[in-house]
């Protein structure tokens, strides 16, 4: 890496000998063109081509660090005028001191020095403007990579926040089942801590890692659905239908279970028989369908709770994705769907 590094720095400094070179021939060929002899010529377009190649290294050194605003952007123009100035009179002044009387043409010199003046003028002006245009493009870029970043960081920071927020919501109600069954029955609440033990633990290692496959969501939604029958015995039965050839498919970590968990407890409320909820995964074009579908009685009313599990869901949705239109819920006379719609990223 490093000697590539050392023969890129090699290349380019060649790069720029050879195109200096270059431009001093074509200048003495031009001097020559109008009646200098050809050391005169050369001697005259090396100091002027020198004086050129300094002065951008001072302006892009300048503006490298330091870009005009709108209230002094006069210094785009003020600076090039005073370097022009500087070098036409230094070079003038070396060219006559360094060719010999004899053979300085005098009245060539001083007949081209306002058009030589107005030239080097011209070239500093124009690339003090691009240098300040380029300067003013990394700045916007600069600033929209930081907008970016920082859009990002607030994006994760409130993904993180609605995990956080949805485990303690599932983690309270579990807490309180485990302290309803200690005293009528025990063996029932350590099984639901061992159960609740293992869903947490399989939570917080898969936390790094945001997305995953079909399956492995099944494995964490069947411990959830454990604790859940652990609570309601033989009433909740969850069935889940794999469309066949999906279970590469990948999710959002946990996206279904705040779901699934107010099926269960709308499907619950105030329903007294065996309550059958559908969990179906689909693939619909390139993109995964999962659709929860679970019994409900209008006429006993709604479950407690502020409905944040489909709120979180919406909003986690969104900070991916940036739609809202990925999650739509239907109600028929006895019957509740939930159908979430993930694009897959890749």
């Amino acid at each position: 890496m490093f000697l590539q590094f050392i023969q890129h720095q090699n290349n380019a400094w060649v790069k720029l000998l050879v195109s200096v070179l270059i431009w001093i021939g074509l200048c003495t060929l031009l001097l020559m063109q109008y009646g200098l002899n050809f050391p005169s010529a050369l001697i005259d377009s090396t100091i002027f081509s020198l004086f050129l190649l300094l002065g951008f290294m001072l302006l892009e050194n300048i503006f490298r660090f330091y870009l005009p605003t709108k209230s002094n952007i006069i210094l785009v123009f003020i600076l090039p005028f005073f370097l022009s100035l500087i070098i036409l009179f230094l070079g003038d002044f070396l060219i006559k001191w360094i060719i010999p009387a004899a053979f300085v043409d005098v009245e060539f010199l001083n007949s081209i020095f306002i058009i030589r003046g107005f030239i080097i003028l011209l070239i500093f002006s124009a690339y003090s403007l691009m240098l300040n245009f380029q300067g003013k493009l990394e700045e916007q870029a600069q600033a929209e990579e930081r907008e970016v970043k920082m859009e990002q960081m607030a994006k994760e920071s409130e993904l993180y926040q609605l995990r956080q927020q949805l485990q303690p919501h599932f983690l309270f109600n579990s807490l309180n089942s485990i302290s309803a069954l200690v005293k009528t029955q025990p063996d029932k609440a350590r099984e639901m801590v061992l159960q609740l033990s293992d869903f947490l633990r399989g939570t917080i290692q898969k936390e790094a890692n945001k997305w995953i496959k079909v399956d492995e969501e099944i494995s964490f939604l069947n411990l959830f659905t454990d604790i859940e029958k652990v609570r309601f015995g033989h009433r909740l039965q969850v069935n889940y239908k794999v469309e066949e050839g999906i279970g590469e498919l990948k999710l959002p970590h946990l996206i279904i279970q705040p779901l699934l968990e107010n099926a269960i407890k709308h499907s619950l409320y105030g329903l007294t028989g065996e309550v059958i909820i559908e969990v179906d995964f689909i693939k619909k074009d390139k993109n995964l369908k999962v659709m929860i579908t679970n019994p409900f009685d209008p006429r006993a009313g709604q479950a407690k709770g502020s409905g944040f599990g489909l709120e979180a869901v919406q909003r986690r949705l969104f900070l991916i994705f940036g739609r809202y239109d990925l999650l739509q819920t239907n109600a028929t006379s006895h019957q509740f769907t939930v159908e979430l719609l993930i694009p897959q990223l890749s």
